[in-house]
Formats: C-alpha cells, sequence, structure tokens
C-alpha cells in the first residue's frame, strides 16, 4: 500500500506531491532492510525516476530522482542491471552536459560513480567520459575526484570498438595527470593503465592515446616525485 502511494505520487503532475513522495522514498530506502521493501517493483519506479531526473519543472525534484536512483542501487542487491536496463544513465549523463543546478549536476556525478562500479561499458557508451568531464572544474574536489574514480571505471574495458567514445577526452586526461590533487593524479594514472593495457595489440590507438602530452607529462610526474623523495 505505501509504495502505491508513493509510485502514485511521482506518476502525477502534482509537483508538491512529487516531492513528497520523492521525500518519502529516499528515506525509504535509507533506512531501508530487506522486509520494509517487500512490495516495492523496481521494475515500476525505475522508469519514473528516469523521467523524474529529465523533467526540467523543478531542481528539486530532479536531485530527489537522482538521488532515489544511488539509494536503490545501495539497499536493493542486484538492482544495477535494472537501473540501466530502464534507461536512467542518459538523463543523468544530460544533467553534466548542461549544468542548470550544481547540486543536481553533483548528485548525478555521484549516481553515475555507483553505476560505474558495476556497468561503466554501459556508462561510456551513453556518452559517460564525455558528460563527467565536461564540467569537472565546476564541482568541490570531492566530487571531482568522484567524477574521476568514474573515469577510471569507464577505462576498465575499452575495445577497439568503443575507443572512439574515450578519443576526444584524452587530451583532458593527459594534462590532468599534473593536477595538484594526488587523488586525481591516482585516478587518471589508473585510466592510462587500463586504457593501454585493453589496447596493447592495437598501435594506432596507443599513438593516439599518447598523442597529447602524455607521456612529457607523465615524465614531469615522476621527475616530481624522485625529486621529492
Amino acid at each position: 500500500g505505501r509504495f502505491k502511494g508513493m509510485l502514485e505520487g511521482l506518476r502525477g503532475d502534482d509537483l508538491s506531491k512529487q516531492v513528497e513522495s520523492l521525500n518519502e522514498l529516499c528515506e525509504t530506502l535509507c533506512m531501508a532492510t530487506e522486509e520494509s521493501l517487500v512490495g516495492l517493483s523496481v521494475e515500476a519506479l525505475l522508469p519514473l525516476l528516469a523521467t523524474l531526473v529529465s523533467s526540467e519543472s523543478c531542481a528539486e525534484v530532479m536531485l530527489l530522482a537522482c538521488r532515489a536512483i544511488a539509494y536503490v542501487l545501495e539497499s536493493i542487491p542486484g538492482s544495477s542491471a535494472a537501473v540501466v536496463h530502464f534507461g536512467c544513465i542518459p538523463p543523468l549523463c544530460t544533467k553534466l552536459m548542461a549544468i542548470s543546478y550544481i547540486d543536481v549536476a553533483e548528485q548525478a556525478l555521484m549516481t553515475l560513480y555507483k553505476i560505474s562500479q558495476d556497468h561503466a561499458v554501459q556508462v561510456l557508451r551513453a556518452g559517460g567520459m564525455t558528460a563527467v568531464l565536461a564540467y569537472l572544474d565546476f564541482f568541490p574536489l570531492s566530487v571531482q575526484r568522484t567524477g574521476m574514480a568514474t573515469v577510471a571505471n569507464m577505462c576498465k574495458r575499452v575495445t577497439s570498438d568503443s575507443v572512439s567514445l574515450v578519443r576526444d577526452s584524452i587530451p583532458q586526461l593527459s594534462a590532468l595527470l599534473l593536477s595538484s590533487d594526488q587523488k586525481i593524479v591516482e585516478h587518471v594514472c589508473t585510466a592510462f593503465c587500463r586504457l593501454t593495457a585493453d589496447l596493447q595489440a592495437h598501435t594506432t590507438h596507443l599513438e593516439a592515446i599518447a598523442a597529447h602530452g602524455l607521456i612529457p607529462n607523465a615524465w614531469r610526474l615522476l621527475s616530481q616525485s624522485f625529486s621529492s623523495s
């Protein structure tokens, strides 16, 4: 009964009812036990949340819908495949490509990071690399680090078919090797290690990856660490 009421609130056009239902949903998911989630259908819920993330009607609705997807991932084991299946990734990426509300974009990025832990390939194929890096500098440092961890996840299983989804981001990633933040540098190094391991049989792709300052920047990084040790 309770979940049915929430779903009805999410389906309706009444903004205040949507916000109320989303708040109640987030609270329920946040404190969830397996027993308390009996009766919740992710098949009914996730398409609604994906639609609400896309809605431009109200920042609070978008924010809470992004957050609810993250809570679904945390509290319902095995739900990540359903999050992908019901189309949650593209609207989250869209929120990073045109930032109207920084808090919505931050939550979208945090949610994408959670999805990328199990479904990095799907995030990459939805344009996740470009989306995450588009306005990375606008975010607080902790969120930038999460963004770079998401990028490193997306570099896990890049193939010659999907390398085109990474190629445009290589100059920015190469420059980020010289970031002043050690955690960001670690994530960038992980990303490049994974890329080169994935593509080691493809010389032309490796040359393209190295063509934007990767090697000189890596040398600078190494010489800095030698001189400081």
